[in-house]
């Protein structure tokens, strides 16, 4: 997965970023991300996301059906319970840095653990 990746946006305005797709290891998966350090300016409404997109091989198109995440309590940690998911996954990465322009390079630092996947099968 992404173990300590840093983006660094220069731009205003939210900027977007898709990992690959990979195929689902289970029909439902948890997955989790942790915001290790954030550099964002204030002003605005500076912040960093993550979405959880699942389609099948044959529909078109970047995204798919979305899951969002929650926060864990007030750590720095995410979740996304995902149900029924399809043949493919891909996370959206959003940062959309403050307004205040004196701060040039704005950023987060930020791991995606590895999902935990489990069938609906029951044993």
């Amino acid at each position: 997965m992404h173990i300590g990746t840093t983006l660094v946006t220069l731009e205003t305005g939210a900027k977007h970023y898709y990992t690959p797709w990979f195929p689902r290891g289970g029909d439902n998966a948890y997955f989790t991300y942790e915001v290790i350090q954030k550099f964002l300016a204030t002003g605005g409404s500076p912040g960093f996301t993550v979405t959880v997109y699942t389609k099948n091989v044959e529909d078109p198109g970047s995204e798919g059906t979305s899951f969002t995440f929650t926060q864990i309590g007030s750590t720095a940690f995410y979740e996304a319970a995902c149900a029924n998911l399809k043949q493919l996954v891909r996370f959206k990465i959003t940062i959309t840095p403050g307004t205040d322009l004196t701060v040039y390079a704005q950023g987060v630092v930020y791991r995606i653990l590895p999902p935990t996947w489990y069938d609906n099968k029951a044993i």
